[in-house]
């Protein structure tokens, strides 16, 4: 017949296994949490990033391509110089902006961002992923 004393001591070494397997789960579980709020972030600022771009654009002048695209880049309508790197790492060649069907009810400024991409710090998944394009479509031709 065992005594509780030596019950105790052979659980001593089982409650350490099973905390560190609960803690690792829980760890995973935590970073995985960040990472995803990290993406959404990251996909939401950009989103409304760009919404004000081709905002801006429309209220001042849809034909002002370079100017709506440092509004993606810089929030400014021109680039600051002075080596300022654009938000979110995003370079000049991932913004799109364009004009269509000009002169009828149809006519739409369009920006596009595309083949920007983020870090995911998840052991399993760890990397750089590249996140879907963002392209916003506003109406111009009824307004103007």
């Amino acid at each position: 017949m065992t005594s509780n004393r030596d019950r105790r001591r052979s659980e001593r070494g089982s409650v350490i296994v099973e905390l560190s397997l609960i803690g690792l789960i829980f760890a995973v579980l935590v970073i995985g949490i960040m990472d995803f709020a990290q993406f959404l972030f990251y996909q939401q600022a950009l989103l409304e990033r760009v919404r004000s771009a081709a905002r801006w654009g429309a209220v001042t002048d849809p034909t002002n391509t370079a100017a709506i695209a440092d509004m993606v880049l810089y929030s400014q309508p021109a680039d600051p110089g002075g080596g300022v790197s654009a938000s979110f790492g995003l370079t000049p060649s991932m913004v799109s902006v364009t004009t269509q069907d000009a002169g009828t009810d149809d006519y739409r400024l369009i920006v596009q961002v595309s083949g920007y991409s983020f870090r995911v710090l998840s052991p399993v998944l760890a990397g750089k992923y590249f996140g879907a394009p963002i392209r916003i479509s506003v109406p111009l031709g009824l307004y103007q």
